[in-house]
C-alpha cells in the first residue's frame, strides 16, 4: 500500500472525527468554505470583467481602423448612432463620401430604415398603435408624449413619420434635454433605461441628419 495514501486516509479520518465532535471546528470550517466560495466568485467576476474590457478595447480599435480605412462607414454609423454622432472623424468621412450619389442614396435609405424601425410606446413608431397599452400616451412617459405631439404635427400636414422635418423642432428640443447615456444593450433594462436609450437613438439620428444636410 502506498504510504502517502495511508497517511492521507489517516488524516481524513481524524479530520472527520474532529469535525463531528467539535462544534467550533465545524463552524470554522463552514466559515472557511463560505469565504472560499466568495473568493472564487470574486475571482471569476474580476476575470470576466478583464475579458469584457479586452473585447471592448479590441472592438473599438477595430472599428476605428475600419473608419480610418473608409470601410463599412454606413454600417458602423447605424450600428451605434450615438457613437456616430459623437465621433467627428466618422461624420466627416461620411460627409465626404455622400458626394458620391450611390453612397448618399444608401446612407439615406439606412437612415430612413433605422428611424422607421424604432418602436416605442404608443406613438414612437411609423403609425400610432393605441392598443398596446391601457393608456396612450404611456402615463408619465415624456418620450411617448413627445412622439404624440410629433404624430399630431405630421398628421395635420399629411407627412410621413420618417420624413417630417417640419415637425422636428419641438421633438428635437425635447430630445436635447436628455444627455447621452453610457448604457449599452443588456439582457435586462428598466423602463426608464429603455426610454433613455430610445430617446438617445432618436436624438443621434436627427443630429446626424442635420450635420450631413
Amino acid at each position: 500500500m502506498n504510504p502517502l495514501g495511508v497517511l492521507e486516509a489517516i488524516g481524513l479520518f481524524f479530520y472527520w472525527i474532529v469535525y463531528l465532535v467539535n462544534p467550533s471546528f465545524r463552524e470554522d470550517e463552514k466559515i472557511k468554505e463560505i469565504e472560499r466560495k466568495e473568493h472564487q466568485k470574486l475571482t471569476l467576476k474580476i476575470e470576466k470583467k478583464k475579458s469584457q474590457d479586452k473585447e471592448i478595447k479590441e472592438f473599438e480599435e477595430n472599428r476605428k481602423n475600419k473608419i480610418n480605412n473608409n470601410e463599412d462607414l454606413i454600417k458602423i454609423c447605424f450600428d451605434d448612432t450615438v457613437f456616430c454622432d459623437e465621433y467627428q472623424i466618422l461624420i466627416e468621412k461620411i460627409k465626404t463620401e455622400t458626394k458620391n450619389i450611390k453612397f448618399r442614396m444608401e446612407f439615406e435609405e439606412e437612415w430612413n430604415n433605422t428611424f422607421s424601425n424604432i418602436n416605442y410606446g404608443c406613438y414612437c413608431r411609423n403609425k400610432p398603435n393605441l392598443t398596446i397599452y391601457n393608456t396612450c400616451p404611456i402615463y408619465e412617459d415624456p418620450l411617448d408624449n413627445a412622439c404624440k405631439l410629433r404624430q399630431d404635427c405630421i398628421s395635420s400636414k399629411n407627412l410621413a413619420w420618417n420624413e417630417s422635418l417640419e415637425c422636428n423642432s419641438d421633438f428635437s428640443a425635447f430630445l436635447d434635454t436628455i444627455p447621452y447615456s453610457n448604457m449599452k444593450k443588456f439582457d435586462s433594462l428598466t423602463n426608464e433605461e429603455i426610454m433613455l436609450m430610445t430617446a438617445n437613438k432618436y436624438k443621434a439620428l436627427l443630429n446626424i441628419y442635420n450635420k450631413l444636410n
